[in-house]
């Protein structure tokens, strides 16, 4: 989980990312475990354990390799963006994802990294979304996949994904609500100023 145990949450870096697939989540994660008074471990791992430069132009430093990585993890997170295509056709990486996977108590993928998370195998026979304009790819790429176009969030079993980028603050706020109850996600919402709930169906 996310703040019930001392397991990370541990986010999967790569160049080209959606730079907001990450810190809105992040952001989202840390005000909660601040207010809560328990600070989660958030992790940003990447393949080199180097950084990583976003799809706009900003870099993000790493904390370190992901074959580097030991123990459980409490919420693994892989964003999407322009370098998930790239991504796809790393089968290391893509195999990485996998592993980490398999020490996650939950897995997230934040908009088109729901094709890592498919790629990887892990959305075979669950329910995901990804980004409004990628829906149609992901189902035709993926038939095993059960693509829903509408929710801004689909969870099914310990898998959860997020519609596009700021959609990933909405997926993290549930966990939040999961993990800390209510109150803590709409005290998280408020210092963040962000809607509290938009409903997982909301188009």
């Amino acid at each position: 989980m996310a703040f019930a145990d001392p397991q990370p949450i541990v986010f999967v870096g790569f160049e080209g990312l959606e730079v907001l697939d990450v810190t809105g989540p992040w952001e989202v994660f840390n005000t909660a475990g601040l207010i809560a008074g328990s600070p989660p471990e958030l992790r940003l791992l990447t393949p080199d354990g180097g950084d990583v430069r976003c799809s706009s132009g900003l870099s993000l430093r790493a904390d370190g390799a992901i074959d580097a990585h030991r123990g459980p993890i409490g919420t693994l997170v892989v964003p999407g963006g322009l370098g998930v295509r790239a991504a796809l056709r790393d089968p290391e990486l893509v195999a990485a994802v996998a592993s980490l996977a398999g020490r996650a108590e939950r897995v997230a993928g934040v908009c088109t990294g729901a094709f890592v998370l498919a790629e990887a195998g892990l959305l075979d026979g669950h329910r995901a979304t990804t980004h409004w304009a990628s829906c149609e790819r992901l189902a035709e790429r993926y038939p095993e996949v059960r693509v829903e176009a509408d929710p801004i969030f689909v969870r099914d079993g310990n898998v959860v994904t997020s519609a596009g980028v700021t959609a990933g603050m909405d997926l993290a706020l549930a966990l939040v609500e999961e993990d800390l109850g209510s109150a803590a996600a709409l005290q998280t919402a408020r210092m963040l100023v962000i809607y509290a709930r938009r409903p997982g169906g909301h188009r």
